[in-house]
């Protein structure tokens, strides 16, 4: 009988039942872990690698991101915001993204979370958001209160004068409808900023 207890079985191993061996060993030669070779490539990127084609790269994405989901649910994430650590409990997976992603949290008047949306991607260094886009979804759910969160691909999340000032563009569109802005998130390797508890949303 064949065992069901994965848990000790190597990341490659597991690698190695839907992909050739060869495949799984130029991948880890190429990127160092099954996490790096995975997460922080595009299906493009992984086509190159013999033995995985346009097919093969484009499941193992959907695989990617049903782990994605299937973790979240399983780590019970908060369904009320109570601070900056459950925002980040629940985008911990942005840290991984190669290139900026814009997200909003979209919360009742009671800090529970109504919807949770990518709004934007950008390019390595930029993920372009307005008002417009943001609050159209804010009104249409009825939304109190919303919370910004983007990653910074290089792993350092402290806000440039560019995150800054969007910030402040958008919490005072956010007062002339009546959504407040709580907070923006700015995720990096294994840390966040928030501008809540920086300050910086004064």
């Amino acid at each position: 009988m064949v065992s069901t207890n994965l848990s000790n079985v190597a990341d490659e191993a597991l690698l190695e039942a839907v992909l050739p061996k060869l495949a799984v060993r130029e991948l880890m030669a190429e990127y160092g872990s099954v996490q790096q070779a995975l997460l922080q490539t595009y299906p493009q990127e992984l086509e190159q690698i013999r033995g995985i084609g346009p097919v093969k790269a484009r499941q193992l994405q959907y695989l990617c991101e049903l782990a994605k989901r299937i973790y979240r649910v399983s780590a019970k994430l908060p369904p009320v915001i109570r601070g900056p650590q459950d925002v980040f409990e629940r985008v911990i997976d942005m840290q991984h993204l190669p290139v900026e992603q814009f997200h909003v949290l979209y919360l009742n008047t009671k800090n529970g979370v109504i919807a949770e949306e990518t709004v934007s991607q950008g390019t390595l260094n930029a993920a372009l958001v307005g008002p417009r886009e943001l609050f159209r979804r804010a009104v249409r759910l009825m939304t109190a209160i919303v919370i910004l969160v983007h990653n910074h691909p290089s792993g350092d999340p402290t806000p440039s004068r560019e995150d800054i000032a969007l910030t402040k563009e958008l919490a005072a569109a956010g007062d002339i409808l009546g959504i407040a802005v709580a907070d923006h998130l700015i995720i990096g390797k294994g840390r966040y900023v928030s501008f809540k508890e920086k300050g910086l949303l004064a």
